[in-house]
Parts: structure tokens; C-alpha cells; sequence
């Protein structure tokens, strides 16, 4: 609450400035009156609601705008997230190459991290690499086929 007070502060006292140099300004001018016929057809006719159309359509474009935007940042982020979930699930890998593959996909990914996803996975990778785990698969015989057989 105290931060929102301070940012109404400076909104205010611009009101307050514009009000009195408005007053200022609309003393030193003669009064404006809407008898003539020209002005009371513009602000009662199609040129004026032409340009509350383009006002409406202005106030309009900018929610479309940013909805958009946080959208494409969405889905930007989904993107990297199931990115981020394939890399993770290949760096816990039985296979060598596939954890070498997790870790520079990871390495890469956290060009685009936040600052607590780039710490979860940098902390991934290194207890992945200090955990030692090895290729567990059986050695290959003379013609590259695995045994089956145990003897």
C-alpha cells in the first residue's frame, strides 16, 4: 500500500499544475461558445463520432495488443519448458552420449532461463556429473551381439 501512495503523488500534483495553468490559460482567453452553426454540426455529427471511432479503436488496440504479446511469451515459455523436461530427462540417462546431449541442450537453455531456473538446472547438471553414474549395459561379445546366456 505504501508503494502505490508514492506513485499517486507525482499523478496528482500534475493535476493539480494542468488545473492551474488551465485556469490561467482559459482567463486570458475570450469565453468559447458553440452557437455557430459549423461547430455545433462537427461536435454533434459524423465528424466527431468518426474521431470517438478512432479514440475507441485506439483504447481498444492496446489490451488486443498486450494480450497478444503475453500470450506469444506463454507460449514462448511452454516451449522452453518442455525444452528444459526432455534435456532433464535425457541428463538422468543410463547412456554417456545421452547425458552429454542433456547437457549441452541444458548449458544452451540457460541463455533463456529465469534467474531460479538457470540455478535448477545448473544444479542439476552438476549433480548429475558428480553422481558418476556410468553405462550399465552388458559388454558386447566378439560379433557385437549381447549375450543372454550367463555362462
Amino acid at each position: 500500500m505504501d508503494g502505490r501512495r508514492h506513485s499517486l503523488i507525482p499523478i496528482i500534483a500534475t493535476a493539480a499544475v494542468s488545473l492551474m495553468i488551465g485556469a490561467l490559460i482559459r482567463g486570458a482567453l475570450p469565453p468559447f461558445v458553440l452557437d455557430d452553426p459549423f461547430w455545433r454540426a462537427f461536435w454533434s455529427g459524423p465528424p466527431m463520432a468518426g474521431l470517438l471511432a478512432v479514440v475507441a479503436a485506439t483504447v481498444a488496440f492496446y489490451p488486443a495488443y498486450r494480450s497478444t504479446r503475453i500470450a506469444r511469451e506463454n507460449s514462448a515459455r511452454e516451449q522452453w519448458w518442455k525444452r528444459a523436461e526432455w534435456a532433464l530427462g535425457r541428463a538422468a540417462s543410463n547412456r554417456q552420449i545421452d547425458r552429454e546431449v542433456a547437457n549441452d541442450a541444458l548449458a544452451a537453455l540457460v541463455k533463456d532461463a529465469t534467474e531460479t531456473e538457470a540455478q535448477m538446472i545448473l544444479r542439476t547438471i552438476a549433480n548429475l556429473q558428480s553422481s558418476g553414474a556410468m553405462d550399465t549395459r552388458g559388454t558386447a561379445t566378439d560379433n557385437g551381439r549381447r549375450r543372454w546366456m550367463p555362462w
